[in-house]
């Protein structure tokens, strides 16, 4: 079973109380630290009771197809104390420290402000209901009278926001099936408005509870059941059962509950608006009562006037008083629709005639207004459809003279295409004239061919004078236009967009490239997998239309092969170009000579290296380092390339940096990035690599993270992420190992707790009291900041070893390194195990200290003589003799030390079986892109994946970070250690204290 999707962002659901509503609580989760970030957000202040960072929610959670029960920790606070804070929260804008609640926490907002609504109105009925042991509770309840807008809310309401698995805690499922069961979203809502019912009704004035509460006298305690009742409904929610004698049975008082809600028929104004009878002639708006949840059950106002009963059937209940009733939502519908003002004077009134401006309100704010207040709206079908609104196209790529205006095999870039703006409705195109015609009317509502339509009238004029005007674009620019489907402008706002003509056609054959068919593989002797010939052909048939490519697929599938089959058919007059980290440059010099052998490789790296750009051949491969793409830039740039490969493009994520700049600058036919990760922690790096492959599609960078990035990352916008993946998706390919390589042995990934020693501890403790106990503390600004991640290296550096921490690696002995970690201890355990059983291991440190120490420690611990260590600083050559020694050579170590960075990406590792990390980097793709050295293509045997985490200090805590961050990889929600260091003291604390039970004795 996979991993279940933690939401990512602050989410939240209600935790009823099964006895007394006021009791109920709210639950914070969906983060690490749910108490930090809810109070980030004002949601709950620090001093709240249940703010403890223990406990524990059971929710329901999606794993891939199906769902799962998992325990995530929550804070559980009483609905009183966040109750004010919650309506309040802002459903738009920006949030403090640039965290955005989740979707279920502003459901549960608005859920907040509606029962208020209801409790200030006065809309509470005390009630008595039976509790457990005979007993019965005195609380109060909403009385919301089928509020329409609460059931509209259940209908929308998020998964998160009722995730809570059934059965609650304290019973007892009788049979598995139950256990993944959850809350019914209207069940739950209501019984969050009885809570918060109950919580204002016993507080009183201070959150706005009605002034006719039942006044409690001394008297009416003395042991009357009646005055035991009243106690329970004015004293908290702790004092709520009523025990007195003569008090009704459980069962008397649920069959009086049950008739009372019987009784009650909840009904409500329906207004419907009609068709006028003529073009000129005015909208008739008629009325009707309509029982709520019965929408058949309609009755109009003519028959309630008429009737001469004192009660009237509605569906399956009777409504008593209906003529009052009916004055009474009239008379609500005047108050909140101002064109009903006067309807009241007509006596008994059935309908009211009105102009187009007023007919059109209902279906804007007005409607709205009407809704909020309860009141039905229901307006001509298709009157109110999106598309039923005069309003403007752009029409991409025109046609001229019926030919399509196209050069088959030319590069895009560079090209520009005709564009044409036209007024549509529904997508039907309308003449100037008729554009004319609706802007003289000058009516929101106006007839059009056989319909009514509505126009905005302070657009008309302009839009009347936009349409049949034209001009042109980039080509990179209206592809990216079509493939979102709008068009950003100050007038208008985001206008739909059409492809036509010759963008038209580029569409239709970037679509088919995705299934390109065969590709061409002259001159590759390699067997391709299945994926990977699809790969080959999408890349030729992408480059054959002059655009770049992107080439995301997991690590280890294969990607450099793929590159190198297309590198084959791209023979010219022009050479090759690829770039990739020092460490792969031998990779990719040996896999072109043992899959192409007739392509000739100049390795551009070294003292010997080309010096001008005559000295590149046509049709050779040169393979250099990003290293030197910064150094050598100039003389790269100034060369006519046929083919760029980017290999680890993630090395141009940063596109302020001066190798970015200078990717962008290389001049070349077509380019191609490779990257498993092309997207590690924000948007911008994909806008980086996309601006490399295809200069434009994606606008300018500030135009990016207006349009895109900050939507989708600050306010979790879905709609905008569709649309930027829209734009990409034909540039991108991206395929994973568990999808298309059935074959691949599995990962088996594994947390390994370790405690501290008392040398450890005693070092974590004095780092932590350094630096948060003193009166300076922190510091504020940017000494704050140097400060916090000061303090962060500082015990992840104890949590390795004292020796790292204490700055005297080269002073201590190897027999000196022992027993004064426990991480190392357990790391020793572990390769002692994997040794002996003859397997290869390779071990991912982040420091090169550490990496030192661990390889002095374990080949003298474990008698290997000598256990190699890879990190940034290896010159290339020892690097392949490194690499070459563990995967081909039996008598070298069986263990490997690499840095994380220096080794994360570009090596084949194959015949490592275990991967142990012994410390934990803040970027989890980080972290699986070194796992897939040894988890990859040519991998025969399952591959154990280690974490070393030293429990209770800030390396846990770190872990359920990353846990987090892992699920939300697409969803790009970044934090690290800069974030981190935001964190107030108290937040602080609570992330980096130490707890005794992570202490060796």
């Amino acid at each position: 079973m996979g991993r279940p999707e933690i939401p990512g962002q602050l989410q939240a659901t209600f935790v009823p109380d099964p006895e007394v509503p006021g009791k109920g609580r709210m639950a914070f989760w969906g983060t690490p630290w749910p108490a930090t970030h809810a109070a980030a957000l004002g949601l709950v202040p620090h001093t709240a009771s249940g703010t403890g960072s223990g406990a524990v929610l059971p929710v329901v959670l999606p794993d891939g197809d199906q769902m799962v029960g998992a325990e995530v920790p929550a804070l559980l606070v009483p609905v009183g104390e966040t109750l004010a804070a919650l309506a309040g929260l802002h459903t738009t804008g920006p949030v403090s420290g640039g965290q955005q609640p989740g979707p279920s926490v502003h459901a549960w907002a608005l859920a907040a402000r509606l029962a208020l609504e209801h409790v200030v109105a006065g809309h509470l009925t005390p009630v008595l209901s039976p509790g457990r042991e005979d007993r019965v509770h005195g609380h109060w309840r909403a009385d919301c009278g089928g509020d329409p807008r609460l059931a509209a809310l259940a209908e929308a309401l998020p998964a998160a926001a009722h995730a809570l698995r059934l059965p609650p805690p304290g019973t007892v499922a009788e049979d598995g099936a139950d256990e993944l069961r959850v809350c019914a979203p209207h069940t739950l809502l209501g019984a969050f408005c009885d809570a918060v019912a109950d919580v204002c009704a016993r507080a009183g004035d201070s959150v706005g509870a009605p002034d006719d509460r039942p006044h409690v006298t001394s008297e009416s305690r003395a042991g009357d059941w009646p005055g035991a009742w009243l106690t329970a409904l004015t004293a908290g929610a702790e004092a709520a059962a009523v025990e007195a004698p003569g008090a009704p049975s459980a069962d008397r008082i649920a069959d009086w509950a049950a008739s009372g809600a019987d009784e009650r028929v909840a009904v409500r104004l329906c207004l419907r608006l009609g068709v006028p009878a003529g073009p000129d002639a005015r909208w008739p708006l008629t009325f009707h009562l309509q029982r709520v949840g019965e929408p058949a059950a309609l009755v109009p106002a003519q028959r309630v006037w008429t009737t001469e009963a004192t009660t009237l059937t509605l569906g399956t209940g009777v409504l008593d008083r209906p003529q009052d009733v009916l004055t009474e939502k009239l008379a609500l519908a005047a108050r909140t629709f101002p064109p009903l003002a006067g309807v009241l004077s007509q006596g008994h009134p059935v309908q009211a005639m009105l102009t187009p401006f007023e007919a059109a309100g209902l279906l804007g704010d007005g409607g709205t207004a009407l809704r909020m207040a309860g009141i039905e709206v229901v307006v001509p079908d298709g009157l109110d459809a999106p598309g039923n609104v005069l309003g403007p196209r752009l029409r991409v790529g025109v046609r001229r003279g019926g030919s399509a205006d196209r050069r088959n095999g030319a590069s895009p870039h560079g090209r520009t295409v005709a564009c044409r703006w036209e007024a549509v409705v529904g997508g039907e195109v309308l003449t100037h004239d008729e554009v004319l015609a609706l802007a003289e009317r000058g009516e929101p509502l106006a007839p059009w061919r056989d319909r009514w339509v509505r126009v905005d009238c302070a657009q008309a004029d302009r839009l009347a004078a936009l349409v049949g005007t034209s001009g042109r674009l980039a080509m990179v620019e209206a592809l990216s236009v079509v493939l979102c489907g709008r068009r950003h402008t100050e007038e208008f706002g985001d206008v739909p967009a059409l492809a036509d003509g010759s963008v038209a056609d580029i569409v239709a054959d970037l679509r088919d490239a995705a299934d390109a068919g065969e590709p061409e593989l002259a001159g590759v002797r390699a067997e391709l997998r299945d994926y990977q010939r699809r790969g080959v052909a999408w890349l030729q048939s992408l480059t054959g239309l002059g655009f770049g490519a992107l080439l995301a697929d997991d690590m280890g599938l294969g990607k450099t092969l793929q590159a190198i089959a297309l590198i084959a058919s791209r023979t010219g007059e022009r050479p090759h170009l690829v770039v990739c980290p020092t460490s792969v440059m031998s990779n990719w010099e040996r896999e072109i000579a043992r899959f192409t052998p007739e392509l000739t490789v100049r390795r551009h790296h070294g003292p010997r290296r080309a010096t001008a750009a005559d000295e590149f051949r046509a049709d050779e491969v040169v393979v250099t380092s990003y290293a030197l793409l910064r150094l050598d830039a100039e003389l790269l740039t100034s060369v006519d390339w046929n083919l760029v490969v980017l290999d680890e493009a993630q090395q141009i994520k940063n596109h302020t940096a001066r190798t970015a700049r200078a990717a962008t600058r290389l001049a070349a036919r077509h380019r191609v990035a490779l990257t498993g990760t092309p997207v590690e922690n924000r948007l911008s790096e994909l806008w980086s690599i996309m601006h490399f492959t295809n200069p434009g599609l994606l606008g300018s960078h500030r135009r990016f993270k207006e349009r895109f990035a900050d939507p989708i990352e600050r306010d979790g916008e879905s709609g905008t992420a569709e649309r930027l993946r829209a734009v990409i998706a034909p540039f991108v390919l991206r395929r994973l190992k568990s999808a298309v390589v059935a074959e691949l042995p599995p990962k088996l990934e594994s947390t390994v707790a370790c405690n501290l020693t008392a040398e450890q501890a005693g070092l974590y403790k004095a780092a932590v009291e350094a630096a948060l106990d003193t009166e300076e503390g922190l510091g504020t600004g940017f000494a704050r900041h140097g400060n916090v991640l000061r303090l962060l290296t500082e015990l992840k550096q104890i949590c390795n070893h004292p020796v790292q921490y204490l700055h005297r690696g080269r002073q201590t002995r190897d027999d000196q390194l022992v027993g004064r970690s426990g991480k190392l201890a357990r790391a020793t355990e572990m390769l002692s195990e994997a040794v002996a059983a003859q397997d290869r291991v390779l071990v991912f440190t982040q420091y090169r200290v550490m990496g030192e120490l661990l390889s002095r420690h374990l080949a003298a611990e474990l008698g290997l003589g000598h256990v190699p260590f890879l990190h940034g600083g290896t010159p290339v050559e020892e690097r392949d003799r490194m690499v070459e020694a563990f995967q081909h050579d039996e008598t070298a170590s069986p263990i490997l030390v690499i840095s994380l960075k220096a080794g994360g990406f570009g090596l084949n590792l194959t015949r490592a079986s275990h991967v142990l990390h012994y410390d934990r980097w803040w970027n989890p793709a980080v972290e699986e892109q070194a796992s897939d050295r040894a988890h990859r293509l040519g991998q025969t045997r399952t591959v154990h994946v280690h974490k070393l985490v030293t429990a209770d200090t800030l390396e846990e805590r770190i872990d359920a970070l990353l846990e987090s961050k892992r699920s939300l990889a697409d969803a790009v929600v970044g934090m690290s250690e800069t974030s981190l260091s935001e964190l107030d003291d108290a937040a602080l604390r609570d992330l980096v204290q130490l707890t005794e039970s992570g202490v060796d004795e």
